[in-house]
C-alpha cells in the first residue's frame, strides 16, 4: 500500500514547468538511444547540438525540471556553466515555492557542480532543500556504475536529496547495489517507468513491480509514471494494476499540485 503521508500526484509528467538555459545533448548509454527531446528538436526541424537558449531565468514557482531536453552536466560544459545554473535559482527572488529537478547521467560533473557553487559562489548549502538532484538508470549495470560515483563526494551527499529516474526501464534493479556503497536508503524519491515512443523497447511488469516493492519497503517515495500494457506505453493510472497506482512526491502537495 502507498505510504498514506504521501498524497499521490494528479498526472503522469510529475512537473510543471521546464527549465533549459541549454538545449541539446549528447548520447552517453543505451537510454538515450530513443531520446525524447532529440525526437522532439528533430520534429520541429531544430538543432540537437548542444546550444545555449534564451531562458536564463528559472520559475519561481511550482516543479520544475532543469534540462529536460539535455544534460545540464554534460562534457560540453565547464563547471563554471553548471554552477552558475544551480546559482541562478537562487536569484531573482526565488523562493522555497519551488521544487527544482536536476537529473543527469554524469554525476561526478553535477557533485563538482555543486560543490563548486557551494564554494565560490557562497551558496547556503541549507538552500537545498527544495532542490533533488537526481541520475538516470537503465538496468543493473547502469546502477551500480552511477551510483558508485557518488562515493566520490562523501562530504557533499549529507543533506542532499538524491533521486532516481528507472526510466526508461530496460532491465530490472536491484536497488540495494547501492547500499554498503554510498547506502540506497539515501534516495529520497524514485520515478520509474517503461520506454515511450514507437521504437520503445521491452519493459516487463515484475520490473516495476520489484522497484515498487523496494521502495515500499524502504519507505522511499515512489512514482509509477507508466507502464507496458498489452503493447502499449500507458500513462492513464487508472488501467494500472492496483498495486501500482502510486505516484508519490517527496514535497508537499495539495490534491492540484504544489502548495
Amino acid at each position: 500500500m502507498a505510504n498514506s503521508r504521501l498524497i499521490q500526484w494528479p498526472r503522469a509528467k510529475y512537473w510543471d514547468k521546464a527549465w533549459n538555459p541549454i538545449i541539446g545533448c549528447k548520447p552517453c548509454s543505451p537510454a538515450c538511444e530513443h531520446c525524447y527531446a532529440k525526437a522532439m528538436a528533430e520534429r520541429f526541424h531544430k538543432s540537437f547540438a548542444p546550444h545555449a537558449s534564451a531562458n536564463k531565468k528559472p520559475p519561481r514557482k511550482g516543479v520544475v525540471f532543469c534540462g529536460n531536453m539535455t544534460d545540464l552536466f554534460g562534457t560540453w560544459r565547464i563547471c563554471g556553466e553548471m554552477a552558475a545554473d544551480i546559482n541562478a535559482t537562487f536569484e531573482w527572488g526565488v523562493s522555497l515555492e519551488a521544487q527544482y529537478l536536476w537529473l543527469t547521467k554524469r554525476i561526478p560533473r553535477m557533485m563538482s557542480a555543486m560543490d563548486y557553487a557551494l564554494k565560490n559562489l557562497k551558496l547556503p548549502k541549507c538552500w537545498f532543500v527544495n532542490h533533488y538532484f537526481g541520475f538516470t538508470a537503465e538496468d543493473q549495470a547502469y546502477y551500480d556504475w552511477r551510483s558508485l560515483d557518488f562515493g566520490l563526494y562523501p562530504q557533499s551527499l549529507k543533506g542532499m536529496n538524491i533521486w532516481l529516474s528507472a526510466e526508461p526501464l530496460l532491465g530490472p534493479i536491484d536497488l540495494s547495489g547501492f547500499e554498503g556503497k554510498t547506502n540506497y536508503k539515501r534516495l529520497k524519491w524514485v520515478v520509474v517507468g517503461c520506454e515511450s515512443g514507437p521504437k520503445r523497447r521491452p519493459c516487463k511488469i515484475e520490473w516495476i513491480e520489484s522497484i515498487v516493492d523496494q521502495c515500499l519497503a524502504a519507505k522511499v517515495p515512489v512514482f509509477v509514471k507508466q507502464l507496458d500494457l498489452n503493447g502499449k506505453c500507458e500513462r492513464d493510472i487508472t488501467k494500472f494494476p492496483k498495486h501500482l497506482q502510486i505516484r508519490q512526491v517527496p514535497w508537499a502537495t495539495t490534491k492540484e499540485g504544489t502548495k
